[in-house]
Order: C-alpha cells, then structure tokens, then sequence
C-alpha cells in the first residue's frame, strides 16, 4: 500500500500539464512588446524642426522678385485721345507702389477715359448750341439792320432802289475785297451807318463836289480823302504811293 500511494503521487506529478498556461500568460506580455522593440524609428523630416528656413525663404525671395514697372506704353488709349504725362505718370507711380495688376490699371484708365470723352462731347454740344444761337441772333440782328437800311429817310424808302447802286460805287470806290469781306463776316455790311457812309462816298464819285461839299470848283472830290483825312495821306506816303 505504501508503494501504491507512492506511485500514485508520482504520477500525479509527472501527468500535471507542463505549466502551459504560465507560458501562454509570459507570451502576451511579449507579443505587447515586440511591436515597440522593432518600430521603425521616425523620421528625420518630422524629427527635425530646421526645416522653418525653407518656409522662410520663399517670402523671401518673393519680396525680392520685384513685379515689372509698368510704363505708359502699358495703357492702351481709345482712339483719337492722348496720354496726359502728368496726371498718367502720377497715376502710375501709385500703381506701381502697391503692385497693383496691369488688367486693373487699363480699367482704371478705361474708365477715366471714358469719363473725359463724355465731357468733352458735352462740352462740344454747348459749344456747338453756343455758335447756334450766336449764329441765329447775328442773322436776326442783321436782318434787322437791312430793315433800318430800307427805311432810313436818307438813302431809303423811296430812294431805295436807286441808292443801291450809289452805295455800291461808294463801297467799291473806297473799300477793298478784304475789307468787304471782313464786314460781310462780322454782319457790319448791313449796318446802317456804314451803308450811309458808302452811300455819301458813292455820291461823291459820281456828282460834282459842288452840289456835296459846297466847294465850287466843279471837280469831282475823292471820296476816300473825304472820309478818311490826312491818315489816308499817311498810309500812302508809308506804302510809297506818294511822296
């Protein structure tokens, strides 16, 4: 009996498992740590911080590469208009101070541009209605002086007709095309006074001094010397025409 039980024990101890589970519990502890043992190490890229330089360098160098200097010969101008130098440089300079972009410059000088050719077509419609009624008022003016023509006691009303030819030789006697013209321009040629002064100078041409000036000596005067005096003298001894 003693032996049974002695064998008894024995066996009991060589059947007992072979302490798996205590090697199972030592293995996951080691299946925890063999991940960290043979992690990859990190990278240099995020373990090194002086990579700030890069980020700094490309402000930098954008601050130095200055934008290109735009130029009058940058604006395109509309047609039939000029490049005002002081106010255009003017503006560019400021553009050029606060890069401000080509495309935005041009609409800048569109709209400016612009602005002064609707002022200028303004401008030229007052103008333009100005000369209208400068143009309007001078014909009436005129038509009216013609009127007073007609009618004047001197050389008018019934003496009209026939005073018309007198004036004409008077004008032609003492007037030159020049001056014709220059009264013609100005709407003196109907002028009251100045057709009365062609209208004694015509008589003079044609009739005897004598039945004009009351002089008696029976020759024609010279209408021009008549009128104008010793400052017609003048202007011929200054052309030479007499000495």
């Amino acid at each position: 009996m003693p032996e049974e039980m002695t064998t008894t024990e024995t066996t009991t101890t060589t059947e007992a498992p072979p302490s798996a589970p205590e090697t199972t519990q030592q293995e996951a502890p080691q299946q925890a740590i063999k991940p960290a043992l043979f992690d990859e190490p990190p990278e240099p890229s995020q373990t090194e911080p002086p990579q700030t330089p890069d980020t700094t360098e490309q402000p930098q160098t954008e601050k130095t590469s200055e934008p290109e200097q735009l130029t009058a010969k940058d604006i395109t101008l509309p047609e039939g208009t000029t490049y005002d130098e002081e106010l255009g440089n003017s503006f560019l300079g400021i553009a050029n101070e606060y890069h401000i972009p080509k495309e935005a410059v041009q609409k800048f000088a569109d709209m400016y541009y612009a602005q002064q050719i609707k002022i200028l077509e303004g401008l030229k419609a007052a103008e333009a209605e100005r000369v209208k009624k400068f143009e309007a008022d001078m014909a009436a003016e005129k038509a009216e002086w013609l009127k007073q023509c007609m009618a004047d006691t001197e050389y008018g009303g019934q003496k009209w007709e026939a005073s018309q030819a007198v004036i004409d030789r008077g004008c032609k006697e003492i007037a030159t095309p020049e001056a014709v013209n220059l009264m013609q321009r100005y709407n003196l040629n109907t002028h009251p006074e100045i057709v009365r002064m062609f209208f004694r100078a015509g008589l003079m041409a044609g009739e005897d001094s004598s039945r004009i000036a009351g002089t008696g000596t029976g020759k024609p005067s010279n209408p021009a010397m008549a009128i104008f005096g010793d400052s017609l003298k003048d202007y011929h001894k200054r052309r030479g025409d007499i000495n």
